[in-house]
């Protein structure tokens, strides 16, 4: 088992030097003139290795989009997206992708914090590769896997569970921290565990299917997945900066949608931790999903409303007085951004 993991181990730490050597030379390519001054933009990413997610803002930085707008970005890994957010919290860095429930469960106990891009699409799902577990119901007295204690996946557990009105006191949730857990139930050491979609086809490649037990789908779809967040007081000071963060990020969606860009995204994407093969199969799922949305924020009023909503009646927001759609996100940036990099349609003239 320890062996497994430290291969395991070994091909992530390649995969990372492989995508750093590239950094340079796709740098190279797009490097904004030498006059320009670069501003520094520190941005935490769940996972070590970074879980899918991370892919976008890796491509961005390896297509050299970041420094083409006159930022340099510097990814950081943590543990969790919320150890992320607490690295922000305490000025430490300047932005985190956040699983929208702590961010918000955060916001309603009075921290500064604020949204300024989403992904809106969820596609958590509780797993089992044992055939005592294949029902909602069975998963009572299981252990299951999270990220962390309060963590996306923690938070996704509690919201599954009620399809079969369990609450997280019913289960027990085991920490394994970014995508280990896969890893831990193809080595048997767990049978259940919340998982993402690269999960699956990871497991399905090494001929071990994990079978789908529930689905946020079926409780909840329009639950909000995860947020850029930062302080109310940084974003404010290194406005103009992080609009050309976002121009970055738009414009490498953009690319990431385009069919000829697929085996170059995958390339860099292997950051994650899996193959090329399930890289690609995962990135397809993920972007016939719309998981990175396409032109838009990702931070729509109702999405975010219903999270609040659910959250509250989970007992992460206090509900007397809940933060509204407001309070938790700020798509001026993002607008600013989108507007900057898009060519204004042309107006027709009547015959």
């Amino acid at each position: 088992m320890q062996g497994e993991f430290r291969g395991h181990a070994v091909r992530v730490a390649v995969v990372l030097a492989a995508v750093a050597a590239l950094g340079g030379s796709a740098g190279a390519a797009t490097a904004a003139p030498k006059a320009q001054k670069l501003t520094t933009i520190t941005l935490g990413v769940p996972g070590i290795p970074p879980v899918f997610l991370g892919v976008m803002p890796y491509t961005a930085l390896e297509q050299g989009y970041y420094k083409k707008y006159g930022v340099n970005v510097q990814i950081k890994g943590f543990t969790s997206g919320t150890d992320a957010v607490r690295a922000v919290q305490a000025g430490q860095i300047d932005l985190a992708w956040s699983p929208t429930p702590f961010a918000l469960t955060l916001i309603s106990k009075g921290t500064p914090l604020v949204g300024i891009e989403g992904m809106d699409h969820v596609d958590w799902v509780i797993g089992s590769n044992v055939a005592g577990i294949s029902t909602c119901a069975q998963l009572k007295g299981q252990n299951i896997g999270v990220d962390s204690i309060g963590g996306a996946r923690y938070q996704a557990l509690q919201a599954m569970l009620t399809k079969c009105k369990l609450t997280i006191s019913d289960v027990h949730p085991v920490v394994f921290p970014g995508s280990t857990a896969i890893q831990a139930m193809l080595a048997g050491q767990l049978h259940a565990s919340v998982l993402h979609l690269d999960d699956l086809a990871e497991a399905a490649s090494q001929g071990t299917p994990v079978k789908t037990v529930v689905s946020i789908a079926q409780t909840d779809p329009f639950q909000h997945y995860d947020m850029l967040v930062g302080l109310r007081s940084n974003i404010q000071a290194k406005r103009a900066a992080i609009i050309n963060f976002l121009k970055a990020d738009i414009q490498t969606i953009r690319y990431m949608n385009n069919p000829r860009a697929l085996n170059r995204v995958a390339s860099i994407g292997m950051v994650v931790g899996h193959n090329l093969a399930v890289t690609k199969t995962a990135l397809k799922q993920y972007l016939k999903l719309n998981w990175w949305p396409l032109n838009r924020s990702g931070l729509g009023v109702a999405p975010l409303t219903r999270t609040i909503f659910e959250n509250v009646k989970l007992g992460n927001i206090p509900a007397g007085n809940p933060p509204g759609w407001k309070d938790v996100a700020d798509t001026s940036l993002w607008k600013a951004a989108y507007k900057a990099v898009t060519p204004a349609k042309k107006k027709h003239k009547k015959k």
